[in-house]
């Protein structure tokens, strides 16, 4: 077999191979092998009838399955051969017999990216601390306590005042128009509520919107101007007046519950203080570990994407970034922006969209090049504890799950995902870690010493 490589960009490649004819005719008689012992023909019975007989009958479809299986096994055997790192077979054309019955083609492949691996032991990362101090088990305690606030009427009846609780029922309109329909891309809440709960602060809601509410009592309507502020996002709202006709309906007032025993057996059923606060802090630790753990994951592979140029796949950076803009507007709309301001900024979601794709396939690359140097592999336990996870979130059997996954091809690209994470584990388990970011803060905030006259 003669395999001539011809290297192309954006990591694609030409393999022009030519296979002997003595390596062809082996593989015409196997296949015509395989045809006779399974033909049925009028008159013999099945793989009694002669080869010749086969071989006229199921010329074409034997000349195809030669064709294939030649094809492929050239294609297994060149890429084996060069050690080439491939990702797939882009496509295959110019296939000719020749007269001597051997076999011409050319296949274009995509391969990972050639670069040098940097050195990945003894990364240094700054990570947070993970330690737990009592001020931060009192911010949680009062977070919950936060939680379990009530919110009476204020009682005796009085005037709305700054920090006070409302609930309102509002329009808004603009010359006249809803806000919403004079500017589409305001979004319908600058518009019109009702029941709408405002803690009344300066900037609550609206600039200037809280204060022209300060004296009104519960069931009195007032109707006021507000200007829109110049750093408003709506194109042409800046400086344009929003007229409001707003009713007071209720007054309320934040009660917050006394931090004691009876408190915490309300937040968790049977629980003392002590042991709510020691809960509490055992959680802040593991969420604190989790901050340290992901930023120190996030530290490797910056430093590690930062080693590497490289070319990357076109078609592999096209996908994921399609991908990953798909999420960014997925979750842009869910917060609720508007089609037309996400499509007002399409080239600056899809530059950064773009971005992020490079550096995540990179990192991917550099990351299976580091399990490959230290054979780091997925087993089939861990194949089976990945899809058993996905099916429990799905609420599928296990069998379905792995038709579904191999339905859609993607077991192999779990099974990367699944190289590349302990990779990732690997690597972070061998960075230096300096100081955390914690501990740097306390040092600046640390009073100066004073100074002699």
């Amino acid at each position: 077999m003669n395999v001539a490589f011809e290297p192309l960009p954006n990591c694609l490649a030409n393999l022009k191979i030519e296979v002997d004819p003595p390596d062809v005719q082996k593989k015409m008689g196997e296949i015509t092998s395989q045809y006779t012992k399974q033909a049925k023909l009028p008159g013999f019975r099945q793989g009694k009838a002669p080869r010749s007989v086969v071989e006229k009958k199921f010329l074409k479809e034997i000349h195809e399955e030669v064709t294939r299986q030649v094809l492929s096994d050239a294609c297994r055997d060149a890429i084996k051969d060069r050690n080439l790192r491939v990702l797939s077979l882009s496509e295959i054309e110019d296939v000719e017999w020749g007269d001597d019955k051997s076999l011409k083609f050319r296949a274009t492949l995509v391969l990972q990216p050639e670069f040098d691996v940097p050195d990945y032991k003894g990364i240094p990362v700054s990570v947070p601390s993970a330690e737990v101090t009592d001020a931060d088990v009192d911010g949680s305690i009062e977070n919950l306590r936060e939680q379990q606030a009530d919110f009476p009427d204020v009682t005796p009846a009085r005037p709305a005042a700054m920090e006070d609780y409302v609930v309102v029922d509002y329009d808004g309109t603009i010359e006249g128009e809803p806000v919403h329909v004079k500017f589409p891309k305001a979004g319908k809440p600058l518009s019109h509520n009702k029941d709408f709960w405002i803690m009344m602060t300066d900037e609550a809601f609206f600039p200037g919107y809280c204060k022209n509410l300060v004296g009104a009592n519960t069931g009195e309507t007032r109707e006021f101007d507000v200007e829109v502020p110049a750093d408003f996002p709506v194109e042409g709202m800046p400086g344009s007046k929003i007229h409001y006709k707003v009713t007071l309906k209720e007054l309320k007032e934040r009660v917050l519950p006394e931090v004691n025993d009876e408190f915490a057996a309300k937040v968790l059923k049977d629980k003392s203080l002590a042991e709510l606060r020691t809960l509490a802090r055992e959680e802040l630790v593991r969420q604190k570990q989790r901050e340290a753990d992901a930023a120190k994951r996030t530290s490797v592979m910056t430093h590690l994407t930062s080693k590497v140029e490289c070319e990357l796949p076109t078609t592999l950076v096209r996908q994921q970034t399609q991908s990953i803009l798909d999420d960014i507007v997925k979750e842009n709309q869910e917060r609720g922006v508007a089609d037309e301001i996400l499509r007002e900024h399409e080239k600056d979601l899809v530059g950064s969209a773009a971005q992020s794709a490079r550096e995540r396939i990179k990192g991917t690359f550099i990351l299976l090049r580091i399990a490959e140097k230290e054979k780091i592999t997925a087993t089939e336990m861990d194949l089976r504890r990945r899809i058993a996870q996905m099916a429990g979130r799905s609420n599928m059997t296990f069998d379905k799950m792995v038709k579904e996954l191999q339905k859609r091809g993607v077991i192999d690209q779990i099974r990367e995902e699944l190289v590349t994470a302990k990779a990732l584990d690997f690597v972070a388990s061998q960075a230096a870690v300096s100081a955390g970011a914690a501990e740097e803060k306390k040092e600046e905030a640390a009073p100066a010493e004073p100074q002699n006259p």
